[in-house]
C-alpha cells in the first residue's frame, strides 16, 4: 500500500502511541511520534506532518500550550490538530476548540473515530490550484537555487577556516550533535556577524547585522547544495519578511497547507530538481547517512530553465 499523508502522534503513554501507530500504518499513513508538547512542536516544525493527534495532559509541556504555540507559529498554523484526550466534559471540549483544535476525540476512542477524524481534517485543508502552481513554479525554483548557492558558499567558508573538506566539516558537526548531544556552533572569522549552529539534520546560519537567516538540509555524503521541504519553506518565509522579494510565494504557502509539497512535486516532474546523491562515496556512519537521503537539489535542466528568464 502506498503511503498517504504523514501523521504526528503525541502522547506520553507508549501504549497509546503504539496502538494508534498500528491503526494508521494499516491505513497507509506514515507516522511520527512525540512524548510531550515540546517534542511535538520541534518535530512539527522540522518534519511538517499533514496532521497531528495531540493529547492534552503530558509532562514538560501539555497539549493545551503546545496547541497554542502550534497555531501561533507561521511554520505550523496550517497543520490540522485533533485533540485526543480523556477530558470529556462540555467545558473541556469547548475549551479545546477555543484553543484552535480542528477536531476533538475523547478517550476511550474507536479505530473508526481516529480514521474518520483524520479524513475530515485532511479534506478540509485548502489545496493549491494548478494555475497558481504553474504561474509561480519558476519563482519557486529560483528561490531553491538561491538558497542552495548561499548555503554552499557559507559552508565552504566555515569549512575552509578549519582547513577541512566540506563533507568532513558537516559530518563532524552532525556527529557531535548526535553522539555527544552538543549543538556545535561558531562564527566566521573574516565576517564574525555570520554564525552557525547544527540543529536537527542540518545547519542554521544567521547574520547578526542584516538579520538574514537560512538553513542547510545536509545532503547524502555531506553535500551542501541540497534542500528539503521544511527548509525551503522557512527560507521563503524569512526572505519575504526581510526583503519582500517573495511575498507572493509566502502568501501562497500561508494559505495552502500543501503548497511547498506541490511545488516540489511539480518541479520534480519537470526535471528541474532531482534527488540528491552522494559525491565521492557515502559517509562512514550509516545511521547518519540514512537520515540524509530525503534531499533535493536543482538539476542541470533546472539551472538551464532559470537561465532562460
Amino acid at each position: 500500500m502506498a503511503e498517504k499523508e504523514t501523521i504526528l502522534v503525541v502522547d506520553d503513554e507508549p501504549d497509546f502511541i503504539n496502538i494508534v501507530t498500528s491503526i494508521l500504518k494499516k491505513e497507509g499513513y506514515k507516522v511520527l511520534s512525540a512524548s510531550n508538547g515540546l517534542e511535538a512542536i520541534s518535530r512539527a516544525k522540522e518534519q511538517r506532518p499533514d496532521a497531528i493527534l495531540l493529547d492534552r495532559t503530558m509532562p514538560e509541556m501539555g497539549g493545551d500550550e503546545a496547541l497554542t504555540r502550534l497555531k501561533e507559529s507561521p511554520d505550523t498554523l496550517s497543520i490540522p490538530v485533533i485533540l485526543v484526550t480523556s477530558l470529556n466534559k462540555y467545558d473541556d471540549i469547548s475549551g479545546g476548540y477555543n484553543l484552535g483544535a480542528d477536531a476533538y476525540i475523547t478517550k476511550p476512542y474507536t479505530r473508526n473515530q481516529i480514521i474518520q477524524g483524520l479524513k475530515v481534517v485532511l479534506a478540509s485543508r485548502p489545496n493549491l490550484l494548478n494555475d497558481a502552481l504553474r504561474a509561480h513554479a519558476v519563482e519557486f525554483l529560483r528561490v531553491c537555487y538561491r538558497l542552495t548557492n548561499r548555503t554552499k558558499d557559507l559552508v565552504g567558508q566555515f569549512a575552509a577556516q578549519e582547513d577541512l573538506p566540506i563533507s568532513q566539516w558537516l559530518y563532524q558537526g552532525l556527529e557531535s550533535r548526535i553522539k555527544k548531544e552538543e549543538n556545535r556552533s561558531g562564527n566566521l572569522r573574516i565576517a564574525p556577524e555570520w554564525q552557525y549552529v547544527f540543529r536537527g539534520w542540518g545547519v542554521d546560519f544567521h547574520n547578526s547585522k542584516t538579520g538574514e537567516q537560512l538553513s542547510l538540509a545536509i545532503g547524502p555524503g555531506g553535500r551542501c547544495d541540497t534542500f528539503d521541504e521544511w527548509r525551503i519553506q522557512s527560507y521563503i518565509e524569512t526572505q519575504a519578511e526581510s526583503e519582500g522579494a517573495v511575498n507572493e510565494l509566502k502568501s501562497i504557502i500561508k494559505n495552502h497547507s500543501d503548497a511547498t509539497e506541490k511545488f516540489i512535486e511539480h518541479l520534480s516532474s519537470q526535471g528541474w530538481i532531482e534527488r540528491a546523491k552522494a559525491q565521492g562515496g557515502k559517509l562512514s556512519d550509516k545511521s547518519i547517512e540514512t537520515q540524509l537521503e530525503d534531499r533535493w537539489m536543482v538539476s542541470g535542466k533546472g539551472i538551464e530553465r532559470l537561465s532562460q528568464t
